[in-house]
């Protein structure tokens, strides 16, 4: 009987933890997949040559996310993905980072800060 215990207790001890596990990863947000996805290293002085759109249709894209003034913006590879991302400060005086697909021009995601 006692080992039919600890083995009913091992066994509900593991379910909690796959459970508890399961649960913090639902709450991770997906990572967006960007139109070009870049493989190896690449210099800086490159990246603009692979972007489909210009910083300027980027930069309209995301003040249209949101709207403020922007306090950086830069064309980088993140999480494979090829995309401009930009620092805007809002009315409310909280920044919020926009990144914008280099490729399509479409809000690869929104980080209020």
């Amino acid at each position: 009987m006692k080992t039919s215990l600890s083995l009913l207790l091992a066994v509900a001890l593991i379910g909690s933890s796959v459970c508890t596990f399961a649960a913090e990863k639902k709450d991770e947000t997906p990572m967006a997949v960007g139109s070009i996805r870049p493989t190896g290293e690449h210099k800086a002085k490159e990246l603009p040559a692979m972007a489909k759109i210009s910083f300027e249709t980027a930069l309209a894209a995301a003040l249209k996310a949101a709207p403020g003034a922007v306090i950086k913006a830069e064309l980088e590879i993140e999480d494979g993905n090829l995309l401009y991302s930009f620092e805007i400060v809002g009315a409310d005086k909280g920044v919020t980072e926009v990144e914008i697909d280099a490729g399509n021009g479409k809000v690869l995601g929104i980080d209020k800060g």
